[in-house]
């Protein structure tokens, strides 16, 4: 018998809610299996809630809470109204910042964790960038860094800039887990609420250029270097200017879906 099946028989006997919860998770796993073992992706629809009851042989509580999961963690969207119902989507960094945001508040992690992940991380990052990166992923970070220059006089398109920058770094290391990891880190960070004065969004600038230069020569170590520098001088930037928004903790409202 599946253990799915099994489950949501034992949920239809009066199981407990934790049994209940228990079952929707097995379901959610048997789904995901279901999903990859059909080839499916992203805008693909899965079976009406009465068909997956059936081919599943689970409580319909249980199957929505499986939904609901899934639909937290990004992988399916709840599409309502007629025709609607389940349908595959693709998670993004955000989905990741929240589960994330809340671990780091019940363990009281301040903003200062986040940068300094930063500096340990990104320099790894953009060395694999210098080393993995396409013509396209090239072109795109060569436009980011235009997009930079023009909205030097403006915090906000500034950092939206250079935000980006920095997940395209990440894409073009070509490395999965760091796809999510920096989008992720970058929807933390913005509820510290730090803007860059021009001067430093000016030191920003030259700093995020260094960077790009190293990854266009294909330089690892120069590239390495290049943003260790940059978030090293970013670090003493935001002591000196923010210090109370690094220690301020961290909660998982600052990464709401």
């Amino acid at each position: 018998m599946e253990p799915a099946r099994a489950a949501g028989r034992g949920a239809r006997r009066g199981r407990p809610a934790g049994g209940r919860a228990k079952a929707a998770t097995v379901l959610a796993k048997n789904i995901v299996r279901e999903i990859h073992r059909r080839g499916l992706g992203p805008g693909d629809k899965l079976l009406s809630e009465h068909k997956m009851v059936e081919r599943y042989g689970v409580a319909r509580g249980s199957l929505r809470e499986a939904l609901r999961y899934l639909e937290l963690h990004g992988v399916l969207r709840i599409k309502s109204g007629p025709g609607g119902g389940p349908l595959i989507a693709t998670p993004n960094g955000r989905h990741f910042a929240s589960a994330l945001a809340l671990m780091l508040q019940f363990v009281g992690a301040r903003f200062r964790a986040i940068v300094e992940t930063r500096l340990v991380v990104e320099p790894g990052i953009a060395a694999l960038a210098a080393e993995r990166a396409t013509a396209a992923d090239l072109e795109a970070l060569r436009d980011c860094l235009v997009a930079m220059r023009r909205q030097v006089g403006e915090a906000r398109g500034f950092q939206e800039a250079l935000r980006r920058f920095h997940d395209l770094v990440a894409f073009a290391s070509g490395n999965p887990v760091f796809r999510f990891l920096l989008p992720a880190l970058h929807w933390i960070s913005d509820g510290a609420a730090v803007e860059y004065r021009e001067a430093e969004r000016r030191r920003v600038l030259r700093a995020t250029r260094a960077i790009l230069v190293a990854i266009e020569a294909r330089d690892g170590a120069a590239a390495y270097t290049s943003m260790q520098r940059f978030f090293a001088m970013s670090l003493a930037y935001l002591d000196r200017t923010y210090p109370d928004a690094l220690a301020r903790p961290v909660t998982w409202s600052d990464s709401e879906l």
